[in-house]
């Protein structure tokens, strides 16, 4: 019996005492954070006005001073890593224990994703307290229901944290398997959220889509939900997806007969949908503000030509302020009305194609803008107007088709 618990026990570095496995968390708290966790006493202390003599530091707490900061973390983080190597090391069967809780989250992490998963926590931590520190207004960033476990999750930190969950899910599955010793793709295995029984083939893609329609029936008529658009494909496990159009269909109809109006010499190659799950909540949290403020909906289907080897940088991280060349209306981001004018601003690639997105922007009201302007004027959304419009927040647009064209 003295045994078994001896390779349930973990090792606290703190104390130098072996506490059970089922009691770590617990434990930790009051060995080290005093039964409060780091988060919560990093906002205690930069939002206290007598705490004006330095940073609290996400991993041990200490304040210091701004000119330290950087090199003082570098030395936690490095102090943090060694201690989660000791924990690996200190396990010497994985099918005893897999999981360790976050010292941030309270999260179940495998030991082996344990220091990356508390390093992004870390960072979320000091991004907050920047935001509280400087008195920016945290409640009003968006918050959108996670996917896999249902957490209501800032938008900025929304693509991380299904990710992670994405990936607790898959080690939670391999553990149930190896667990039972289920080898054999004939046996079957139910599922948590509607009970049904699927071979393990399939019964990853099948409990993800009940976990993402669980969360999005929990979160039915909150506000800050955004759903995504019934006529994407929503069966893929990521966040990014690009789909092809078939000629035949209205929705490539749309696009092509929108392009054409102004370059119908012009043949389209391809046509593609751009499904970013991360990008399009963003810009839907703008546009329910835009409505808010105005009654109506300023969305305008707009044109924005680009060189061929931005094409995916955009993609993935959305409309880019930093490389905008031509500032005559301002320094943001161009779309024009018709295809025509956006595409002295395309770039043939090897291949003699050019690229342009067919894009959903929020307009709102409009000012004039000049090279100088470098942020939209205060009561205004865009600058430019008639057949040209500047925009400044990178979700203030939305990328949804891209069409490649000669």
């Amino acid at each position: 019996m003295a045994e078994a618990i001896e390779e349930n026990a973990i090792h606290c570095e703190n104390c130098n005492t072996q506490v059970s496995f089922d009691d770590w968390s617990q434990h930790s708290r009051e060995c080290v954070y005093g039964e409060k966790s780091p988060i919560q006493e990093s906002d205690r202390n930069i939002m206290n006005e007598s705490n004006t003599s330095g940073i609290p530091c996400e991993y041990c707490n200490a304040e210091i001073s701004v000119n330290d900061w950087q090199s003082h973390l570098r030395q936690c983080i490095d102090e943090h890593g060694k201690r989660i190597e000791k924990l690996k090391d200190g396990i010497h069967d994985d099918s005893i224990i897999e999981l360790i809780p976050c010292e941030y989250c309270d999260k179940q992490i495998n030991i082996h994703d344990l220091e990356y998963h508390s390093r992004q926590c870390a960072n979320t931590t000091k991004r907050d307290s920047n935001h509280i520190k400087n008195n920016e207004n945290v409640s009003m960033d968006a918050l959108i229901p996670c996917e896999y476990c249902g957490d209501q999750v800032n938008i900025e930190d929304w693509s991380w944290h299904t990710e992670q969950c994405q990936e607790a899910e898959k080690q939670r599955i391999e553990n149930r398997i190896r667990q039972n010793a289920v080898i054999s793709n004939d046996i079957l295995i139910p599922c948590e959220i509607c009970k049904e029984s699927f071979p393990f083939q399939d019964f990853e893609a099948h409990q993800t889509e009940c976990q993402r329609k669980q969360a999005a029936s929990f979160s039915a008529g909150a506000v800050g939900i955004f759903p995504l658009p019934d006529y994407w494909d929503q069966s893929s496990l990521h966040n990014l997806s690009r789909y092809i159009l078939q000629p035949n269909t209205e929705e490539y109809k749309f696009v092509a007969d929108n392009f054409h109006k102004t370059l119908p010499s012009n043949q389209i190659v391809q046509i593609e949908r751009i499904q970013n799950r991360r990008w399009y909540r963003q810009y839907d949290a703008h546009k329910d503000d835009f409505i808010e403020r105005y009654g109506t909906s300023t969305e305008q289907w707009l044109f924005h030509g680009c060189k061929s080897q931005s094409v995916d940088a955009i993609i993935s991280d959305c409309f880019n302020r930093s490389h905008a060349v031509r500032c005559a209306a301002g320094q943001g981001i161009y779309f024009a009305t018709q295809a025509s004018t956006s595409h002295s601003y395309t770039q043939p690639d090897s291949n003699n194609l050019r690229h342009m997105f067919m894009a959903r922007v929020l307009i709102g009201k409009t000012t004039a803008g000049s090279q100088s302007t470098r942020v939209c004027p205060p009561g205004f959304d865009t600058t430019g107007g008639g057949t040209m419009f500047v925009t400044y927040h990178d979700a203030q647009a939305y990328g949804e088709y891209l069409i490649v064209f000669r």
